[in-house]
């Protein structure tokens, strides 16, 4: 049976590794959006059109990955295994 602490510390663990591949998979997306713009910018006929593919690009790196990227989740999960380290056995 497990004692409170390695309880906590397998809870901890999972939190982290969850929190890392939420992390992962936003940047796995990112990298797929961003690719995308690299071929609409490829594309583009005119000067014109390839800033405005630059300007969504600017736009998608600012405003959508690190939201997405939970670093709240990453920060908490790493308070976690701190707290789990500290338990007194």
């Amino acid at each position: 049976m497990n004692t409170p602490r390695e309880f906590q510390a397998l809870h901890a663990e999972h939190r982290a590794r969850e929190a890392l591949a939420q992390a992962r998979s936003t940047l796995e997306r990112a990298l797929r959006e961003l690719d995308r713009y690299t071929s609409r910018f490829e594309e583009a006929e005119s000067l014109r059109d390839k800033a405005d593919v630059m300007n969504w690009t600017l736009n998608e790196l600012a405003c959508n990955i690190t939201p997405n990227l939970r670093l709240d989740l990453i920060a908490s999960a790493q308070a976690e295994l701190v707290r789990a380290d500290t338990m007194a056995e």
